[in-house]
């Protein structure tokens, strides 16, 4: 594939992750803007109360952060002879560790997960595009602080996947 088209593809799920950080924290306000929703029974209430806009603006901070860093790494890198920041052997390594977080995660999500595979879906989405999206970040970027803030960034993404792979999937014994 064209370094470009790399390039590119890197920019475009890095813009999904935004935009989806975008609409969260949009619902979120829009929660808290209207308050509490008419007093009904069952998932509506606990889907669309306070709570949930909390919970949707800590996600939107998860998705959108490490998606802005990415991207503003990856300003200039389309540009003729434009280098990578970072050496080779660390852009190798930390893009092994992108997809094998995304194989780690679908492995577990296979053999462990929920009933509702829908979830299990968006779920590892969420760790392909955050992880991906930064491995592309990283080895694609011309400025070494900001390679070295999306390297930062996608540790990050990897402790935050393997905690919540742990926690809620696999579980501690005992």
């Amino acid at each position: 594939m064209h370094r470009t088209a790399m390039v590119n593809a890197s920019r475009v799920v890095l813009m999904m992750l935004l935009i989806a950080a975008v609409v969260l924290l949009g619902l979120a306000v829009a929660i808290q803007l209207l308050g509490e929703p008419p007093e009904v029974q069952g998932w509506p209430r606990t889907a669309l109360g306070k709570v949930f806009g909390v919970v949707a603006i800590g996600l939107a901070a998860v998705l959108g952060i490490p998606a802005a860093i990415g991207l503003w790494a990856m300003t200039g890198s389309t540009a003729e002879r434009t280098m990578p920041a970072l050496p080779d052997p660390a852009r190798k390594v930390l893009g092994g560790v992108a997809i094998v977080t995304v194989a780690v995660t679908a492995v577990v999500l296979i053999s462990t997960g929920s009933a509702v595979r829908i979830l299990n879906i968006g779920l590892l989405a969420l760790v392909a595009l955050a992880a991906l999206g930064l491995g592309g970040a990283i080895a694609f970027s011309p400025h070494r602080g900001r390679a070295i803030a999306s390297a930062v960034a996608l540790v990050l993404v990897v402790l935050g996947s393997a905690w919540l792979l742990g926690t809620a999937f696999i579980g501690t014994p005992g």
